[in-house]
Order: C-alpha cells, then sequence, then structure tokens
C-alpha cells in the first residue's frame, strides 16, 4: 500500500515535470523549428517569395517570442538586392493574462531595424501589397491588446514607377511608439502613438495622438519639417499643370478623425503651422522659373468634413518674384503654366450628396513681391519692374458674387508710387477701385502714346488718383470708368534731329477727370498748365514746323484697313487755366535767325468740346519782351470744327520794332532804327465763309542802315514809309481778307502780304491818288495849271493845295518840290501879244474895251500910231497887205479884209518889241513856285522847311498855259 502510494506520488512529480520538460522542449527547440519551417513554407508556396530568418526563440513560460534576421526577398534575388522587407530584431512578450482578460494580451512588441522597399510598379500596383493575400474573411479582427509597441532604427524605400517622373524616397530612421492599444471596442480614447522619422534629405516627420480600431479613430499633431519641394512634385507631378523646384515646405496641425460611428465619418483638421519657402514654378517642360515664391504661410486653416467646411484665417504669400510677358499676338506668358485640358463637360463628375462646400479665406496677403512685366505687343517693347508689391484681400469664399475688398501697392521701376484699394466681385471681375498713381516717367509708356516719329520725348512723369470702375461681364450697362484727378510733371518733347524743344510745362494739373466708355466719352472739368511753353517754327526751307514734326508715321502697305471703331470719342474741357506761359515763334530761314515769345501767358479757355455746336470762350494775356508790350487774345471757337462757328479778336500792343530787324533787313532793305507794333487781328469765320480784319499800327517808325539783301522789294520803302506816316508819326493800315476756305487757291497770309504790297505799290507810284484817298481833293494838287504868262492861282488850284496843306499837316515825314524853272517859250509869244494889246488900249481915248471888240479899222490905227512911236517913222504896209480882200466884190468887205491884213502885219511887226527876255520867263517860273509855296504855307499847318522850290524842274505846256507837277518825298 505505502509503495503503491509511493508510486502514485512519484509519478505525481514526474509526469509534471516530464510534461513541463516536454513542454519546455517543445516551446524552446521544436516550435521555433516549426515556426521557421511553416513561415519558409507559407512565404514561398502562398506569397511565391523567399524568407531568410536569423534565430528564432520562443519562451514557453513567458510567453516572450524573439527572432533576429528576417527578410523576405524576391526568389531570383541576387546577393546584393534589398530586400522587400526585412527586420533586425523583434521581441513578442505576449501575456497569460489573456486568458481572463478576454483579449490576446501583449505587454511588449518590439520591432528592431524594420525595413521595407515599397515599389508602385508602372500599372500602379504596389509590390508589398503580394505580401498580403486576400481573405475571404469579413469577421472583424480579434480582440487584441498592446500595452506598448516600438519600431525603432526603421527605415523604408519607396519608388513609383507609375508617373512620368519615377520618384523614389527613402525614409530612415523611423521610430514608432504605441502604448495601450486595444482593437477592440475601447473607451474611446484609443492608443497613444507616436511617428518620428527622417528623410534622406533631412526631412522630419513626427506624428503624435491616439488611435483605436472599433471604432475605427484617431486624433492627434501631425509636423513635417523641411519638406523638399522637388521630393513632394515628384510624387504629385501628374495632378499639377506645371512644375515646381527648389524650396521646402512645413506644415503642423491637429487632427480629429472617426468612421463607422452613427454619425457617418468625422474627419475635421487644423493647422497651426504650413509655410513653404524658396518654391520655383516653371512651365512644363522648361528650365527657367516663370515664378519663384519666397516664402507662403497658411495660418489658422481649418478642414470640417461633417461642415463641409474648408477655412483658413490668413494665407501670406511673401517675396514673389515672376515675369509677365505679353506677346505680339497677345499671349500672356503666366497663363503657359497652365496648359488646355479636355474639355470637362466630356466627363461630368456627379457632384457629392449633401449640401454644397463652404470655403473661407480671412485674409489673403501678397508681400515684399517683384514682378517683371514685359510687353511685346507694342513697339517699342515697354518694360516695367513691380517692386516692394503689397496686396491683400479679405473675406474669400465661394460665393464669387459678394465683393472682395483689395488693396495693393508698388513701386514701378524703382520710381514709380502705385496703390490701389477698393472692391471687385470676383465672378465678373466687376469693381470700384481707388487708383493712386505718382511719378510714372512718361517715357515708360512711351509705346502707348502717339507715334510721332520727328519728335522725342525727353522728360514727363505721370501722376494720377481717383476711383476706377470695372465693367465686369458689362452686364446692366456698366462700363469702364475713371473720375479723379491727374497731373504731368516736367514734360518736356523735343526735336528729335536738332534736340530743340517744342513743347514743354513744368506742371499740368488736371481735375475733375471724369471717362467712362459705352460710349466712349471724357470730361474734364480743369486743366492747369503752369509754365507751358511751346515753339512755332519757320524751318530752313519755309515750312513750318509743326505740320513735319506731329505728321504720324504713313501706314505700312501691307496693314489690313482699319475697321470703324464708330463715332469719335466726345470730349470736353469745362476750364483750360495757362499760367506764365511762353509762344515762341522762331525763323530759321532767316539769316540772322528771327525769334520772338509772347511770354507770361495766362488766362483762361473755357468749355472746350467737341460738341458741333459747343463754342469755346477764349480769354488770354501774355507779353512780348516785357510787361509793358501786352498780348490779349479773345473770342469763342471750337477748334475740333473750328471752320464752322470762329470769332477770335488778338491785340498786340507797344512791340519794339527792331526785334524784326531780320525781315526788314532782308524784304524791305533796311534796318529798323526805332518804333512800336500794335496790331489788332479779328478772324470771323461762318460755315467756311473767313472775314478777317488786320488793323497795324506802326508808331514812329524810323529806318536805319540800309542793307545788301538780293530779296528787297523794288519799292522805295522810305517814300513808302513817309506817305504812311500821320502827323503824330504813325503808320495806321487796316488790311481785311475776306474769302472761302473751300477755294483750293485760298492763303489767307499771303492774300495779307499781297493787299499790303498793293498799299505800299500805289502809295509810291501814284502818291497824290494815295494821299486822295486819304483826304479828298489832295489828289488834283498833284498838277497847278496857270495861264499863259500869268502866276495867278485859279480858285480850283487854291482849293487842292489847300487840301494837300493838310494831307502835308498829316504826313510830316513828306517833302514836297515844286518846280520853280523858266516859264515856256511858248508863253513868250502869248506875253508879247498880252504887252501888245496892252500897250494898244493905252493909246485909246475913251472906256476899256477889248481888242477884240474894235474895229479893224480902229486897230490899224492904234496900231500905226504905236508903229511910230516904237519906230520913229510911218510904217511901210506890204503890197499883199494891201491888196488882201480886192477881188471882193462887195466895197465894204473889200475895207474890212484890207484893214484886218493891215492889222496881221503890224503886230507882226511890233510883237517883237514886247517880246519877253529870259530873265522875265524865269521870274515868271518863281513867281508861280512862290504862288503854290504860299497857298501851302498860309494856313501854318505845314513846316516850311519840309517845301522845296526846284529851280531845276520847269512847268509843262497844258492847253494855252502851263502846267507845275508837285513831287513827293
Amino acid at each position: 500500500m505505502l509503495g503503491w502510494i509511493r508510486r502514485r506520488l512519484l509519478w505525481l512529480i514526474v509526469l509534471p515535470l516530464l510534461a513541463v520538460g516536454l513542454y519546455a522542449l517543445a516551446g524552446f527547440w521544436w516550435l521555433p523549428r516549426f515556426a521557421r519551417a511553416e513561415a519558409t513554407d507559407y512565404v514561398r508556396e502562398e506569397l511565391g517569395k523567399a524568407l531568410s530568418l536569423g534565430e528564432l526563440r520562443f519562451n514557453p513560460f513567458t510567453f516572450r517570442a524573439e527572432a533576429t534576421a528576417l527578410a523576405i526577398r524576391e526568389p531570383a534575388a541576387t546577393a546584393g538586392q534589398k530586400p522587400l522587407v526585412a527586420l533586425r530584431r523583434a521581441v513578442i512578450d505576449f501575456q497569460i493574462s489573456s486568458l481572463w482578460k478576454g483579449a490576446w494580451t501583449f505587454r511588449e512588441v518590439t520591432l528592431d531595424g524594420p525595413y521595407a522597399q515599397a515599389l508602385v510598379r508602372a500599372d500602379g500596383s504596389l509590390n508589398l501589397a503580394d505580401l498580403v493575400p486576400p481573405s475571404k474573411d469579413d469577421s472583424p479582427p480579434p480582440d487584441v491588446l498592446i500595452t506598448h509597441l516600438v519600431v525603432a532604427d526603421g527605415a523604408i524605400d519607396f519608388a513609383d514607377r507609375s508617373r512620368r517622373l519615377q520618384p523614389s524616397k527613402r525614409l530612415a530612421p523611423i521610430r514608432f511608439e504605441l502604448r495601450d492599444f486595444r482593437t477592440a471596442q475601447g473607451n474611446g480614447k484609443g492608443g497613444g502613438f507616436h511617428l518620428a522619422a527622417s528623410g534622406d534629405q533631412g526631412e522630419r516627420f513626427d506624428w503624435r495622438g491616439r488611435l483605436s480600431l472599433r471604432p475605427f479613430a484617431s486624433d492627434g499633431d501631425l509636423s513635417a519639417a523641411n519638406i523638399q519641394v522637388d521630393t513632394a512634385y515628384a510624387f504629385l507631378s501628374e495632378a499639377l499643370p506645371f512644375e515646381l523646384h527648389g524650396g521646402r515646405f512645413d506644415v503642423a496641425g491637429r487632427y480629429r478623425f472617426a468612421a463607422g460611428t452613427s454619425a457617418g465619418t468625422l474627419l475635421e483638421a487644423t493647422l497651426s503651422r504650413a509655410q513653404a519657402s524658396g518654391v520655383g514654378v516653371r512651365v512644363r517642360g522648361e528650365t527657367g522659373n516663370a515664378a519663384t515664391l519666397g516664402e507662403i504661410a497658411l495660418a489658422g486653416a481649418r478642414f470640417s468634413l461633417g461642415k463641409r467646411e474648408v477655412a483658413a484665417d490668413r494665407l501670406r504669400v511673401g517675396g514673389l518674384r515672376t515675369a509677365l510677358t505679353r506677346e505680339a499676338d497677345g499671349a500672356i506668358s503666366l497663363m503657359r503654366l497652365f496648359p488646355p485640358t479636355p474639355d470637362a463637360a466630356s466627363a461630368p463628375a456627379d457632384p457629392a450628396p449633401g449640401p454644397a462646400w463652404r470655403f473661407s479665406l480671412g485674409e489673403v496677403a501678397v508681400e515684399g513681391a517683384e514682378v517683371d512685366v514685359q510687353d511685346r505687343a507694342v513697339r517699342p517693347a515697354s518694360r516695367f519692374r513691380l517692386q516692394a508689391l503689397t496686396a491683400s484681400t479679405r473675406g474669400v469664399s465661394l460665393d464669387l458674387d459678394k465683393p472682395l475688398p483689395v488693396e495693393a501697392s508698388a513701386t514701378i521701376n524703382g520710381k514709380t508710387r502705385l496703390s490701389v484699394r477698393g472692391e471687385v466681385v470676383p465672378a465678373t471681375v466687376a469693381g470700384r477701385l481707388r487708383l493712386d498713381l505718382a511719378g510714372l516717367p512718361l517715357r515708360d509708356v512711351l509705346a502707348y502714346l502717339p507715334d510721332f516719329p520727328a519728335l522725342e520725348l525727353r522728360s514727363g512723369t505721370l501722376g494720377a488718383n481717383g476711383e476706377l470702375t470695372l465693367p465686369g461681364d458689362g452686364k446692366g450697362g456698366a462700363a469702364l470708368a475713371f473720375n479723379g484727378e491727374g497731373r504731368i510733371d516736367g514734360f518736356s518733347l523735343l526735336e528729335r534731329a536738332g534736340k530743340r524743344q517744342v513743347v514743354a510745362w513744368e506742371r499740368m494739373d488736371i481735375g475733375g477727370l471724369r471717362y467712362a466708355q459705352a460710349p466712349d466719352r471724357l470730361r474734364i472739368a480743369r486743366v492747369v498748365l503752369r509754365k507751358p511753353f511751346a515753339i512755332v517754327a519757320v524751318e530752313p526751307d519755309r515750312s513750318v514746323n509743326l505740320s513735319r514734326l506731329f505728321a504720324s508715321p504713313a501706314p505700312a502697305a501691307a496693314s489690313a484697313a482699319p475697321s470703324s471703331s464708330g463715332p469719335a470719342m466726345a470730349i470736353r474741357l469745362d476750364d483750360l487755366q495757362l499760367e506764365n506761359g511762353t509762344m515762341a515763334f522762331a525763323d530759321t530761314s532767316m539769316d540772322p535767325g528771327f525769334r520772338a515769345d509772347i511770354a507770361a501767358l495766362r488766362g483762361h479757355i473755357r468749355g472746350l468740346s467737341t460738341a458741333p455746336s459747343a463754342q469755346a470762350r477764349v480769354d488770354l494775356h501774355g507779353q512780348v519782351v516785357n510787361r509793358f508790350s501786352p498780348v490779349e487774345i479773345s473770342g469763342t471757337l471750337n477748334p475740333f470744327a473750328y471752320d464752322e462757328r470762329t470769332d477770335l479778336k488778338m491785340s498786340f500792343r507797344n512791340i519794339d520794332l527792331p526785334i524784326f530787324n531780320p525781315y526788314s533787313g532782308r524784304f524791305a532793305g533796311y534796318a529798323i532804327a526805332k518804333g512800336k507794333l500794335s496790331t489788332e487781328l479779328h478772324y470771323q469765320i461762318d460755315h467756311r465763309k473767313l472775314q478777317a480784319a488786320h488793323h497795324v499800327v506802326l508808331d514812329q517808325l524810323e529806318w536805319g542802315e540800309a542793307t545788301d539783301s538780293q530779296e528787297k522789294v523794288s519799292l522805295p520803302i522810305r517814300l513808302a514809309t513817309s506817305l504812311l506816316k500821320n502827323r503824330r508819326g504813325v503808320i495806321d493800315l487796316d488790311l481785311p481778307v475776306n474769302g472761302s476756305l473751300d477755294d483750293p487757291t485760298f492763303r489767307m497770309w499771303p492774300i495779307v502780304w499781297q493787299i499790303l504790297k498793293n498799299i505800299l505799290v500805289k502809295a509810291v507810284t501814284a502818291p497824290f491818288d494815295f494821299i486822295g484817298s486819304l483826304f479828298k481833293g489832295a489828289e488834283q494838287a498833284r498838277y497847278v495849271d496857270f495861264a499863259a504868262g500869268s502866276s495867278e492861282l485859279g480858285e480850283p488850284a487854291r482849293n487842292s493845295l489847300g487840301a494837300l496843306a493838310k494831307a502835308l499837316a498829316e504826313r510830316p515825314a513828306l517833302r514836297l518840290d515844286i518846280p520853280a524853272g523858266t516859264a515856256l517859250e511858248g508863253e513868250a509869244e502869248t506875253m508879247a501879244g498880252q504887252r501888245l494889246d496892252a500897250a494898244m488900249l493905252g493909246g485909246r481915248k475913251g472906256e476899256p474895251v477889248a481888242i477884240a471888240s474894235l474895229e479893224p479899222g480902229e486897230q490899224r490905227d492904234l496900231l500905226e500910231s504905236l508903229y511910230r512911236q516904237q519906230l520913229g517913222h510911218k510904217p511901210e504896209i506890204p503890197e499883199a497887205a494891201e491888196e488882201a480882200g480886192q477881188e471882193d466884190p462887195d466895197r465894204k468887205a473889200r475895207k474890212a479884209a484890207r484893214q484886218s491884213a493891215e492889222v496881221a502885219w503890224l503886230r507882226q511887226a511890233l510883237l517883237p518889241r514886247y517880246r519877253p527876255g529870259a530873265d522875265e520867263l524865269a521870274a515868271l517860273g518863281r513867281s508861280r513856285a512862290n504862288a503854290v509855296q504860299e497857298a501851302l504855307l498860309a494856313g501854318g499847318e505845314v513846316d516850311p522847311t519840309r517845301v522845296f522850290i526846284d529851280a531845276a524842274k520847269g512847268p509843262a505846256a497844258h492847253e494855252s498855259g502851263a502846267r507845275l507837277e508837285l513831287g513827293l518825298e
């Protein structure tokens, strides 16, 4: 009995020991070998791979398993080829408490040195998917509890052969730690984990949070730093229309995810940091960057799948560098970043169910950007460099009909300041913007200005501020418009060839500027021009500079005919004000050249308009040389339709004439010693009918030295001047011109010159007629007639000489020559007959009678008596005289005829006795001149020194007497 008990006790001791021994043998020796064989066969047969294992250990008493040098390779892999997956060491510490906890419990799971070679093949399949056989078991995973899971010193090589760039990436080292993780339904917190990894280019990844499988949920913090943009682009190239090069980005944030809950899928994320720097954006296939982003930062970003909302507080873009080019065909360079894609309408995507997504961005800001803008669509090509560019907007959302506030500023080409503020509607690009522009050199926008090849823009800066209205899609009658002010400073326009300034001003202020399209119209309340300058010059070839300088180039023969652009723009300028301006006139066709300026020009031109019926009011004042030579311009006109209605008056006063010496020396043949010019011009145009009045006053004109000009007029200029001068030394001329602008031969100034020339010719060729046109009756004084042998002035002569005296009094520069030469020989016979008649009547008694009234017999007796007195003897009358009338049958008639013949003989015999001598004839000439002189000077109005007796000139025969022709000098 005792033995049996002892045997039973022995077995009770041995059997457990034997069982433990067998259990230990199976656990320590057999199980590792069995597991190795099963794993090797499974990998080979089920996965088609090759498995290699180092040591495989299992402690059946602690349920701790350990494996080393695990690797799975392709069957044909070479010795140097990396495995698909590998593990330097793995430790699994299973807890026996799993039996009563109701979950497979692992106190420790350690994976040391894990490695994976992940490859996406060209067909898009993942090579590591081959290691996971398909499962038909849809049952939930077993309940597993892992107290502590550690992955240390891991590495992964990833390559994607399905993408164009076939990117690859290595992450090492990788560390992952998981605590208190359970696959079954938990308390909602899940297990805490931490994943840290680094890339081969210095990238750093850090992921902390909690994870649960039932429900499948996770929340935590995720960050990635120093991510290389080139690497990211290589994996995303097919999703982007452009290329990214260089730079890096960092991102950090929190998330919360849950799936399979009663509320559906939950995904929410917030980003505490998201920024990139040094990113280059390129057009596909090109080597240079189209844009470089110095820094991009997104702050306060939020995503909610449940709320269908994406939002961010602020997006900041700093240090943007880009070039924007408009090609000759109008193409924009940056648009090449977005090549056209197939029409999306061919494969429409069904919108996701549920409410629409909401997107909002609190603020978008661009800071410190630089944009190089080139416009090759104009000639010459223009370039603008925008520096220190800042731009911002707020309240960005998917509601594109909601106006966005915008604000931007920049410096253009290092000089110009530009700022924009306002609102824009994204859907239509309609809006209102406040524009401020200062210091824009006009040379920078020269290609957009009218092209005048003969002119060169030397300087000028543009400034503007006001409200710009953008029409957007043009619906609702909206049109582009600008309301504001502008200014152009330091403007100077040169003649390209000679570098002579043509138009300039110190400053132009433009106020109340209103421009609008559809229809195009421009209205300006006021323009103030300070120190404007313009020059009109006669070139050496006698052409006018303006017609040549402002001539546009002829269009190319090959260019298409321009299409109709509709009606011209309506323009109105309410008030153009000039301050201290200069209008210069130069004549380089003269030698020496001529230059005269209208200076200190000031005043207003009000109501300038392109409207056909508009009339601008002109009121300008200035001076020539100095303030003592004022200029006034007034009237009404429409410069855009001047030939319809114009009424313009111009007045120039007290201009010193010597400044016109280049003209006087050339055309008059004399320099001007002194004198003043005043003129009043009045031009009236009514439907192309011109009436022009030119009132010219020359005061105290005196000629100086003669010139040797070959172009001087062949007229006695000094005489003409004397004829034109009045007693005050003033030449007062009215030169009217009438004509039609439709007459192709009508040229006003040649007509004015011809009228003036006609006046001069008339004055010098017919001075008395000219004088008579001014003083009625004076023209008759040119000739003074005397009876033969007489110096008595008749009444007509006295009247005409009186008128001439008045004319001479009004023309103090004139001198008069009176002929005083010897009387005519023909007058001696008449004088002898007159004396003989007087002697005959002196010997007759009774009442005085005329000789012709005496009977022939009485005449014979008186002559015979006188003959005896003179000759001392009785006359011996020839028989021919005695026989006269003897054939007459009437005795009385025969007697009368004989007596008449005797009278004739006696007169002829006595006439030599009474004929005046040369001295008497000379005295008669002087007496006649004295009579004329006395008649002229009797009133005391004419200075005697201006009346000359000219003995070298004598009378001319006229009818029965003599005629004196007076001469003017």
